[in-house]
């Protein structure tokens, strides 16, 4: 080895020493899932990506359920209770409306990565199912201290049944926008990369987005 690699690979090193071994997992895990799923990769192939021995992996994580909810947490999903931002009190219809479609937007910038990890649930992996029902449970946690927060909300109102009904109603709308986005592919300009109908789609979705929350809001006054 020259003096040159030396160097180089001495800087390396040393980059990954200064960031901690957590985060290094975690970074490691999101490369990786990204490129082959969760099925594919294993623990010994993580730690060797991480720059970690296996017992060291798993004493940061104890299992890859508890890694592969660390990643969906690192893109912005499945926050803790404690770790949930609530909106400024707003009438129901409007406060449907705006988280919905806040919502929606975040699933579209990860619609990549949603499809893969919903991809490996679908086919089988016990890891992503198990984190799948567990952040399916931390989403409706949400979205029922999201309702509460309104300011016509009834003392009655049910607002787990509501919260199912946004969460199933928004996923369904997410997976069928990829649908169409997939057969569209063939449609895609070459200029700009993107589909001539992409804006007038996503404005269906606005659009479909408000007129469920008119419906859904009366139940809830």
């Amino acid at each position: 080895m020259n003096e040159r690699s030396s160097k180089l690979r001495g800087v390396s090193t040393a980059r990954a020493s200064a960031v901690p071994t957590r985060e290094r997992i975690v970074e490691a895990a999101l490369r990786l899932f990204a490129e082959r799923g969760t099925t594919a990769v294993s623990m010994r192939e993580l730690a060797d990506a991480a720059g970690v021995t296996v017992p060291g992996l798993y004493y940061h994580f104890a299992s890859k359920a508890e890694l592969i909810s660390e990643v969906y947490r690192a893109r912005g999903f499945g926050q803790a209770p404690d770790e949930v931002v609530l909106p400024e009190p707003a009438p129901v219809e409007a406060m449907i409306v705006t988280e919905a479609n806040q919502e929606f937007t975040r699933f579209l910038a990860e619609r990549e990565f949603l499809s893969l990890m919903q991809g490996e649930a679908v086919l089988g992996d016990e890891d992503a199912l198990a984190v799948g029902k567990q952040l399916a449970a931390r989403w409706r946690a949400r979205w029922i201290s999201v309702l509460a927060c309104a300011v016509d909300i009834a003392p009655d109102a049910d607002l787990p049944a509501a919260a199912d009904a946004i969460a199933t109603f928004l996923w369904g709308l997410f997976v069928e926008f990829l649908r169409r986005d997939a057969d569209a592919v063939g449609e895609r300009t070459a200029a700009a990369g993107v589909s001539p109908a992409a804006g007038s789609e996503r404005m269906q979705e606005d659009d479909r987005i408000a007129q469920f929350a008119r419906l859904i809001a009366p139940a809830l006054r």
